[in-house]
């Protein structure tokens, strides 16, 4: 009888990436690098029919966190990365500042500005509730919005979330 040798491709293969569509603080380019370090930028897009609500607390920004919520006739700026699954391991880790199971992994087409639908994944909330947003959390998205080159409609838009 002769014995095939393991497969070890688990270990010889190269980390499998995924294509992540981030928004809000993730964007930012420092908060970015810590959570999923080996990303790729490819392009801007939008989710359609979603708007942005701050529907989970953050004890580290002592404000509302933004999320993703189904809104027909709305949009959502942002950019797909390529990211890891080590990044994704990572960026799931980091959504410890909230419960386990606050965020969860979700399927969405996005609109590239060439108008290219892509089924990409990206983080949404579980919502439990309506918070305000703090000023120096919109400040540290728009320095993302801004370093990916968003449209001037998403920045207005953030800056509109700033309280009064």
């Amino acid at each position: 009888m002769v014995q095939v040798p393991v497969n070890r491709r688990d270990t010889l293969e190269p980390h499998r990436s995924m294509k992540f569509f981030f928004y809000a603080d993730n964007l930012n380019p420092s908060q970015l690098k810590r959570r999923a370090p080996e990303h790729k930028f490819l392009f801007t897009a939008y989710l359609p029919d979603h708007s942005v609500q701050f529907c989970r607390w953050s004890t580290q920004w002592r404000c509302g966190l933004a999320s993703v919520v189904p809104s027909p006739g709305e949009k959502v700026w942002g950019a797909v990365f390529e990211i890891t699954d080590e990044d994704l391991k990572i960026l799931d880790e980091f959504e410890n500042d909230v419960p386990q199971g606050a965020y969860r992994h979700l399927p969405v087409t996005v609109i590239t500005e060439e108008g290219e639908k892509l089924l990409v994944t990206t983080h949404a909330a579980n919502p439990i509730g309506k918070f305000k947003p703090k000023e120096h959390y919109i400040d540290w998205v728009l320095k993302g919005l801004k370093q990916w080159k968003l449209p001037e409609e998403c920045i207005e838009q953030w800056k509109a979330y700033k309280p009064a």
